[in-house]
């Protein structure tokens, strides 16, 4: 077995768990919910095959789905992000050679490359999360706000994951 498909499934199990168990839980001020499982869409290698990614992360959201007992909105979701996965990496990544264990990590692309490119694409997860979540306008500054405050603590909870325990090749 490769590094890299070990690493991959080492990745899925430790940022599955901590989102199941410690995450799922937890809803800070009755408006930030953090979602860390998106990060794994991020630590996926550039180059993986479109549809390893697509499934990697339906069986990521669905995972989460089940336990949380919720109806497959992590897993509509995540695929969306999938899907549009290479859109994002496309505009990042566009002047920079990637070998094959390229990742979207600090490590590799730098803080200044990597922040905005976890907030945009956590951002639009988390809009078509909490907007499928709730699905009407009835509240929808509430949801607004959910949005924002919950895509600024889950980039920032990647960016101290990613720091703590992501090691640069080099």
């Amino acid at each position: 077995m490769s590094k890299s498909i070990f690493l991959g499934i080492f990745h899925f199990i430790v940022i599955a768990l901590i989102q199941i168990l410690i995450l799922n839980g937890l809803q800070l001020f009755g408006y930030i919910n953090p979602l860390l499982y998106i990060w794994f869409i991020l630590l996926l290698p550039i180059s993986s095959p479109a549809w390893l990614v697509l499934l990697s992360c339906f069986t990521m959201g669905f995972v989460v789905d089940v336990f949380e007992g919720q109806m497959g909105f992590h897993a509509a979701v995540t695929v969306f992000m999938g899907f549009i996965r290479p859109l994002f990496i496309k505009v990042f990544f566009e002047n920079k050679d990637s070998d094959l264990d390229t990742r979207v990590t600090i490590a590799e692309m730098g803080i200044t490359r990597f922040l905005p490119f976890a907030f945009i694409f956590v951002f639009v997860h988390h809009f078509l999360y909490f907007t499928f979540e709730i699905f009407s306008l009835k509240e929808f500054f509430f949801t607004l706000l959910r949005i924002f405050l919950s895509t600024i603590a889950t980039t920032l909870l990647i960016v101290v994951m990613d720091l703590m325990f992501i090691k640069s090749k080099k």
